[in-house]
């Protein structure tokens, strides 16, 4: 599948790959192609026999997701046969040069990070300049053998009205019960989350505004019928660090019955490593002035978490990419950095949340830890209606446990 990792409104529907990559040229006689190769790929092949396609596969979805993230919006990232190819928007040169080789080397040391056996998965890149008609004379095949993936837009329902709306429940491990749900986009393609292919500022403004609209309609509902629950909201740093589509958010905040808003969460999600705090904590100070409970977002590779406690949260946490715990991530590192964030937290008595697709033995270890908000669709499914806050104890999780490890041994 050929994945243009951001493809923006502007392109036209329909635009074909290789008109893509002369729009990227913009003019210029070359264009700059990075190529990820894995090393001694007949080796690994008739290591693994039949096992192959199958581990090709987690390899793939796990380094396009890691690749995609250390590249520009104008970059087009290519996955073919044999690993990927990188067309750069954003660079030339030397710059282009530098930063295939650095994506090469985080890329092997997060591999060698893996389980055991996933250990001896490496990449190799050349980079290069080349003209147009040499790009499609050395790659035509990779670009005609792919298929484009939907754009994100056409997940979405033509009339944003019509946007079906889920309830993602999260478990309070201390209060051992569902406390709170969060309101979540459907896509009407995949029964998942419209946050999760959003790929433009726009759309998650967009997809932000109806999500606020729709919490609304949902907590009053609910506490209309004598019911109570913690109704969350999770709103994308791009949309907060907007003015416009801040002004909008805010109007839509205006209209929200005060007397539920101590029930109310809202989420500052998509923080990467290194957005300026100054930004950050402006954006935390003008909400809390609207709704107290504001918990911040972080990436499980959040190197400074001492600087976001510094803000006031209401609570902190990591959403977790998809792989993130596979068998070929790093996870004892991803155990390590969200312990290493109890440990700050602790003292502070502020509560740790992680989410994604995780199992119920990580589950488990991540509540043994200390973790006190957990998410997984794994183990706590969508909603398709907001419902009343709910006890869910432990021995629950200790018997999916146990189930999944007979399943196991019964494989």
């Amino acid at each position: 599948m050929v994945t243009a990792m951001n493809p923006d409104a502007d392109a036209p529907a329909g635009l074909n790959l290789a008109e893509r990559i002369r729009r990227l040229a913009n003019g210029r006689t070359t264009i700059d192609v990075a190529q990820f190769q894995f090393i001694g790929l007949e080796e690994v092949r008739e290591r693994y026999g039949p096992r192959w396609n199958e581990k090709r596969e987690r390899v793939q979805q796990v380094a396009r997701y890691f690749i995609s993230k250390r590249i520009a919006p104008e970059d087009v990232l290519i996955p073919g046969a044999d690993g990927f190819l990188v067309v750069f928007g954003s660079r030339s040169g030397i710059l282009a040069d530098t930063a295939a080789e650095r994506i090469t080397q985080e890329l092997n040391t997060f591999f060698l990070g893996a389980a055991d056996e996933d250990a001896d998965i490496r990449f190799e890149t050349w980079h290069k300049a080349m003209s147009i008609d040499d790009f499609a004379q050395t790659f035509g095949n990779l670009i005609a053998e792919s298929r484009p993936a939907p754009p994100a837009s056409s997940h979405m329902p033509k009339d944003p009205n019509e946007t079906r709306f889920g309830f993602t429940p999260v478990w309070d491990t201390k209060r051992a019960a569902l406390t709170t749900y969060f309101v979540t986009p459907i896509d009407p393609l995949t029964g998942g989350s419209l946050d999760a292919v959003a790929d433009t500022p726009a759309r998650h403004a967009e997809l932000d505004e109806l999500k606020l609209r729709a919490s609304e309609e949902a907590i009053k509902a609910l506490f209309a019928s004598g019911k109570r629950a913690l109704v969350g909201v999770a709103l994308h740093i791009s949309s907060l660090n907007n003015e416009t589509n801040l002004a909008k958010l805010y109007a839509v905040m205006a209209k929200f019955d005060k007397t539920l808003m101590r029930f109310r969460v809202v989420r500052v999600t998509g923080v990467e490593p290194g957005f300026p705090r100054i930004y950050l904590e402006d954006i935390t100070r003008t909400l809390k002035a609207r709704i107290p409970n504001i918990a911040i977002g972080l990436n499980w590779t959040e190197p400074d978490v001492a600087s976001i406690l510094r803000l006031q949260p209401a609570a902190i946490g990591f959403t977790l990419p998809p792989g993130a715990l596979s068998s070929i991530a790093p996870r004892a590192e991803l155990f390590a950095r969200v312990h290493a964030a109890l440990d700050l937290t602790r003292p502070l008595n502020m509560p740790v949340y992680v989410e994604g697709d995780i199992t119920p033995d990580q589950a488990q270890r991540f509540a043994l830890d200390g973790v006190q908000l957990l998410a997984s669709p794994q183990i706590w499914p969508t909603q398709t209606a907001l419902p009343a806050a709910e006890r869910w104890p432990a021995s629950k999780l200790s018997e999916a446990v146990r189930r999944e490890s007979a399943n196991v041994l019964h494989i």
